[in-house]
């Protein structure tokens, strides 16, 4: 089970859902068209409309677009695809149930990062300018998934004071965001072209990538957008130091001020856009320039709890000010009026009421049309809807409740009657806060359950000495890249490390000191191996790393590698210094390789031969036959 199959049994994960879902889909099929695509796109008018501005912005030289199919044809199929799955994120999870997380910044910060890697891609043309928009508005998914699926204990990391949240994640919840975000961009089809200069944009030092190649120059992008990104929502206190950390990354990158200055004036501009069509909020900010000495400051809203928001829909003005009236002045509540009920479905979506009252000659869109519409949101099932019929009229009564309705108050009304309405409104409001508490206390006990749940498998699937996955863990490891090469094709290699004299250590130093040199090579494994490869520890003094995607010659290198990062380490005991080194012996998938069985064979007699021939060093075997790289 993957890590995020894992993740996903404690909560829902971001997902696309609806069009962009389907288009994704079809985007993932060979045979699929461009008027495929078009047809579907066209039935969501957000997103026709979001693609076309995308397309007519994508080159200034280029004529202005009008139809769906033209702007698909500019911009790519698959980036359509990429484009449709950010979007539908961006409009499912405006708000959620972590509160200590800040949906709305988060999502102003990644609009505002997905904007300065187009911005970035456009003038370096170092990929896609689509890709990067998509990629920069997914480079921190992972602490949405984390929120969305673990609430209640994401929120208290959140508001605890500790020095590094990416490891207070792993303890805590054993996967942190950046992990998360891989995952992720691996379910949602990025390349991982793009996925793993995200991976390192935000950790630099942990980069491995050569100067000045694409990799490379991707995630110092990447890195200079989130650089934007947070100087845009920055407090005053912090934007000098930003924009002076801006100003010198740019210039690793040879940008100029002036040419950085110009490109986060647009970016920002583009931001302020895109926010009005993704309802996203984006503060309007100062020239580049003059940022260091300007602030705006957001304003805070606070409700009042205590009270019921009340949306009444009347068009009798002298019936509607004798309501009002009563709702605010006698029983305290906050009323808010229109005339009709198109005016009054725009209101209720703006102010989210506890309580509608609707008149039932109001104009515009029908009552009932106006129940169901308010229905069909989330937020509209768990408010009190009120029709206002004339007399005791039965068949006013039974075409209310169908309609939706969950009381009716005869008009005209004394102010008991109302009274009388607003309490059993009130009754209805504090059962559904009971019910919602014991929803989240279940959900909370269910997430509880998947995490102790995970943490007894990754204990089972745990080397408890070097905290290296388990021989277990490997084999199982090992069972999957093997499946997945047969599919694929790809190339599958792994390694046996075998600590040398390890025996004469322990006899000579002592277990204790054998064990520290086990944890020794655990963590330099853990550290050189890489991005894409897995160590483990089979037992005793040997260790596995499998090399999903690797052919023989790239991993007989990188077990090179790893010999002469072991034979680096400096190891000291009892005054002496102690050479440490190890023998590999490197086998990789063959026509002639019927499974992992014959694969770990083969691994195991290069070993044999590694040792057999001086030890510290490389044997491989590829056509039956066994090789040595040399020393």
């Amino acid at each position: 089970m993957s890590q995020l199959d894992q993740l996903n049994l404690a909560g829902q994960l971001p997902s696309p859902k609806g069009v962009a879902l389907a288009i994704m889909n079809l985007c993932g099929r060979d045979e699929t068209t461009i008027d495929d695509i078009a047809r579907l796109v066209s039935t969501d008018p957000a997103l026709s409309g979001r693609l076309l501005r995308l397309a007519n912005s994508a080159s200034s030289a280029s004529r202005p677009v009008a139809a769906v199919n033209e702007a698909l044809l500019r911009l790519g199929m698959k980036a359509v695809g990429r484009l449709a799955l950010g979007f539908s994120l961006v409009d499912q999870y405006h708000a959620g149930p972590c509160t200590a997380f800040d949906y709305a910044r988060f999502w102003s910060h990644s609009l505002l990062m997905a904007m300065a890697s187009r911005e970035l891609a456009q003038m370096t043309r170092v990929t896609s300018p689509e890709d990067m928009f998509t990629c920069g508005l997914l480079a921190s998914i992972g602490s949405l998934a984390l929120a969305t699926a673990f609430p209640a204990q994401y929120s208290k990391l959140l508001e605890s004071d500790c020095d590094n949240l990416v490891t207070s994640e792993r303890e805590v919840l054993g996967i942190d965001n950046r992990a998360c975000t891989q995952a992720l961009l691996d379910e949602f089809g990025i390349p991982k072209a793009l996925a793993e200069p995200i991976y390192y944009h935000d950790q630099l030092q942990e980069c491995e990538f050569i100067e000045g190649s694409r990799p490379y120059r991707l995630t110092h992008l990447f890195h200079l957008a989130r650089m934007i990104a947070d100087l845009g929502l920055a407090s005053e206190p912090a934007q000098i130091e930003l924009t002076a950390a801006l100003m010198r990354h740019g210039g690793r990158i040879a940008l100029d001020p002036d040419d950085l200055g110009a490109l986060f004036d647009r970016t920002v501009a583009a931001w302020r856009e895109w926010a009005q069509l993704l309802q996203v909020p984006a503060a309007a900010l100062p020239s580049f320039q003059n940022l260091s000495t300007r602030r705006v400051v957001p304003v805070e809203e606070a409700a009042n709890s205590a009270a019921l928001r009340i949306v009444l829909i009347e068009p009798d003005e002298r019936a509607a000010v004798v309501l009002v009236d009563q709702l605010e002045t006698v029983l305290g509540h906050r009323a808010y009026r229109v005339a009709g009920t198109d005016q009054g479905l725009s209101l209720a979506l703006e102010v989210m009421p506890h309580v509608v009252l609707v008149g039932r000659r109001s104009p515009g869109m029908s009552t009932s049309e106006l129940c169901r519409t308010l229905r069909a949101t989330e937020w509209g099932q768990s408010l009190y809807l009120i029709m206002l019929i004339d007399g005791a009229s039965e068949r006013e009564r039974v075409s209310a409740y169908e309609a939706g309705a969950d009381n009716c108050l005869s008009m005209p009304t004394g102010l008991d009657g109302l009274r009388a309405h607003m309490r059993a409104a009130h009754r209805f409001i504090d059962l559904l806060k009971v019910w919602q508490q014991d929803r989240a206390q279940l959900t909370h006990l269910a997430s509880e359950l998947a995490m102790s749940n995970r943490r007894l498998e990754q204990v089972a699937l745990t080397d408890l000495l070097t905290g290296l996955p388990n021989r277990r863990a490997g084999m199982e490891a090992l069972s999957q890249v093997w499946s997945a090469a047969c599919r694929s094709g790809e190339p599958v290699s792994l390694m046996i490390i075998d600590v040398d004299f390890f025996k004469k250590i322990n006899d000579r130093y002592g277990h204790a000191f054998g064990d520290k040199m086990l944890v020794l090579i655990g963590t330099t494994l853990k550290k050189a191996v890489r991005n894409n490869d897995m160590a483990c520890r089979l037992g005793g003094e040997e260790f596995l790393v499998i090399c999903p995607n690797s052919d023989l010659r790239a991993t007989v290198i990188a077990a090179d590698r790893l010999r002469q990062a072991i034979k680096a380490l400096e190891v000291s005991v009892l005054g002496e210094t102690l050479d440490l080194t190890v023998s590999i012996g490197v086998a990789h998938k063959e026509l002639a390789t019927p499974d992992t069985d014959a694969l770990m064979l083969n691994a195991d007699k290069a070993l044999y031969a590694a040792k057999s021939t001086g030890r510290n060093r490389v044997c491989f075997m590829t056509k039956g036959k066994l090789h040595q790289r040399p020393v």
